[in-house]
């Protein structure tokens, strides 16, 4: 199969219209014509993703976030370089799998258990968030050890906003990666967001509480949303381990 056939393949399940304008996805690194023979699912085309690919002989690398974000006036990046010459392609999936039906937010839902109850904020087809909700209600500070726990984050930031942590919690609101952005639609539907990357201000400003699991820890289980749609291909494929991105291997908490 080749490269543009697998392209073809993810934009079924989360098709390139429904990125953000600022956003580039899709293919951009290879020749579309290319039979690809190993497909390697990572949340992003970093060194040691290209490293790993090119021991194990992967000629496709699936990534979640982009490696070419702005138009290039020159290729000197080393990783850049290294795909071309081992003739690694690149296929980029980025807030179009945030905004899927399916996509990033139904695979934090699925990890965490809840249950989808709705779309968070400007419309289920481009919406970037989920409200949720576990089987019966939980409290604050117990919600908070599950998160730090299933998505295996090696500490999570807890805003309490002023609320008790025995307070019980019944619609939550689900953003994975860098969720600051839909933290006012969160206010209004819910009383509880999980997300990551949330800034000093939005922590402070925030009328809800917030568990800030990390941008890694709720991205990491939509690789295996990735390798199901890509399942259909036939082409032996393999999601990089946990412990050998960059952020598993060098983030401490010290």
């Amino acid at each position: 199969m080749t490269i543009q056939a697998i392209f073809e393949q993810l934009e079924r399940y989360a098709p390139t219209a429904l990125a953000q304008d600022w956003d580039n996805v899709g293919l951009l690194i290879g020749d579309p014509k290319h039979k690809v023979k190993k497909i390697l699912i990572s949340l992003d085309a970093s060194p040691n993703a290209v490293d790993y690919a090119i021991k194990e002989s992967f000629d496709l690398i699936v990534s979640h976030h982009p490696l070419i974000f702005r138009p290039l006036k020159s290729i000197t990046n080393p990783n850049l370089l290294k795909m071309i010459e081992h003739k690694i392609g690149l296929i980029s999936m980025h807030t179009n799998l945030d905004a899927a039906i399916g996509g990033v937010n139904h695979a934090l839902a699925d990890t965490l258990q809840m249950e989808i109850l709705e779309s968070l904020g400007i419309g289920e087809s481009r919406d970037i968030g989920l409200i949720c909700s576990f089987a019966q209600s939980v409290k604050l500070s117990e919600i908070a050890r599950y998160v730090r726990d299933t998505l295996a984050c090696e500490s999570i930031g807890l805003w309490t906003a002023a609320w008790d942590e025995s307070r019980e919690i019944r619609r939550i609101a689900i953003c994975g990666g860098s969720g600051g952005s839909v933290l006012p639609f969160a206010e209004a539907k819910a009383d509880l967001l999980i997300t990551g990357d949330i800034s000093y201000h939005s922590f402070l400003d925030s009328r809800i509480p917030i568990i800030d699991a990390g941008h890694f820890p709720t991205e990491y289980p939509a690789l295996e949303i990735l390798k199901d749609y890509l399942m259909p291909t036939g082409i032996p494929l393999s999601i990089l381990p946990r412990e050998l991105h960059e952020w598993s291997m060098y983030m401490r908490r010290i």
